[in-house]
């Protein structure tokens, strides 16, 4: 019995020994297959070597369906920041007004906005001549001078007369368009527009200048003369409503065709801006009578010929004007009294009248008023 016992348990040690032979082998391979395995199936194939491309990471396409869904967001997630309280000045708020501005609304704050855009210089020296600018012309072919379209514009509907805004006088011309003792006032005069830039510009620049209508209104003989060539600093109409005229036409010509302004003027317009309505004046109601005639006409002229005309050496003078030509065969241009640049025909003496215009229509001196080719007649 014993000895059975002591066989079975030789056996089965024989095949404990077996079998942890067995399983001993087994691990010493394990490690080896495994690290195989896992660095075949990790390995990133280098497809270079095999097609000859770049190696360079491959691109999603943003159409790709397969990322449709996916949102980048530039900013990571994290807690809200509290925006900084804004302080309690507002800075553009805080910034000096002017007070007179404010009480006159958005219309006349955008007229000194306008003044405020005008280049501020000193006025040019270049000689001045009214050669350098063109008479009234035909520009839109309907068979009216410049002259006649401001005419026509200006002529009050009902009565048919014109109201000078520069004296407030009534007038009622001659019939239809003709207007004989009514000038056409440039705005900004030619003279003034030379020292502010004009002398830079073609002569074609300066003939659109001297016929654009937004510069031009009718107005009295007289009236005409006195202003001359001066600017709003030196010469502004006896009319209230009319000095307020003047202020916003020449903001508005100056700014259109970019013209300088001295220090002088701008702190005039200002000023008149300041204490002006916004908008263009209405002309008033008209009288019954006229209240300018042809013979109160003929008395302004003689007042202003009161200064004499100036005396011409008429030796080696002979006219090589462009746009007239006097009884006396004398230069025009000599007869500037005033030195204003402008002439008038109480500056001419009886010998010089009347004058001839050489071209109709050209006629920056305004001289001819019927348009009939002669001008200053007597």
């Amino acid at each position: 019995m014993v000895r059975a016992c002591r066989n079975r348990f030789t056996l089965l040690c024989s095949v404990i020994f077996i079998l942890a032979f067995i399983v001993g082998c087994s691990d010493d391979d394990i490690p080896q297959s495994l690290s195989e395995a896992t660095s075949s199936s990790h390995q990133i194939p280098d497809r270079s070597k095999e097609s000859g491309e770049s190696s360079e990471a491959e691109t999603i396409s943003p159409s790709s369906s397969e990322h449709n869904d996916v949102k980048l967001d530039a900013t990571p997630e994290g807690p809200e920041i509290a925006a900084e309280e804004e302080p309690s000045d507002d800075p553009i708020n805080s910034l000096p007004t002017r007070p007179e501005v404010e009480e006159k609304g958005p219309e006349i704050n955008n007229l000194l906005d306008q003044l405020e855009l005008i280049n501020r210089e000193a006025e040019s020296t270049f000689p001045y001549s009214a050669d350098e600018f063109c008479g009234w012309q035909d520009l839109d072919g309907d068979g009216l001078t410049t002259r006649e379209e401001i005419l026509r514009r200006e002529k009050v509907e009902g009565v048919g007369w014109w109201y000078s805004r520069w004296d407030g006088h009534w007038y009622e011309g001659e019939g239809e368009l003709k207007a004989r003792y009514f000038d056409i006032d440039h705005i900004v005069s030619k003279k003034e527009a030379w020292q502010s830039g004009a002398h830079g510009w073609t002569y074609d620049q300066r003939c659109q200048f001297a016929n654009d209508e937004l510069n031009l209104t009718a107005v009295t003989y007289s009236s005409n003369r006195s202003k001359g060539a001066r600017d709003a600093a030196e010469w502004l109409p006896s009319e209230a409503s009319g000095t307020c005229f003047l202020m916003i036409r020449v903001i508005q010509v100056k700014n259109l065709w970019d013209l300088t302004i001295d220090e002088t003027e701008y702190s005039r317009l200002r000023d008149l801006a300041i204490g002006c309505e916004p908008n263009i004046p209405e002309i008033p109601s008209p009288p019954r009578e006229p209240t300018w005639h042809l013979d109160e006409t003929e008395e302004e002229s003689t007042e202003q010929s009161s200064t004499p005309p100036i005396p011409v050496d008429q030796t080696n003078n002979e006219s090589s004007n462009q746009f007239y030509q006097t009884a006396n065969g004398i230069d025009i241009d000599l007869y500037d009294a005033n030195a204003n640049g402008d002439i008038n025909c109480g500056e001419l003496p009886s010998a010089a009248r009347p004058v001839i215009v050489i071209s109709p229509g050209s006629d920056p001196y305004r001289l001819d008023g019927d348009n009939d080719g002669i001008g200053c007649e007597d």
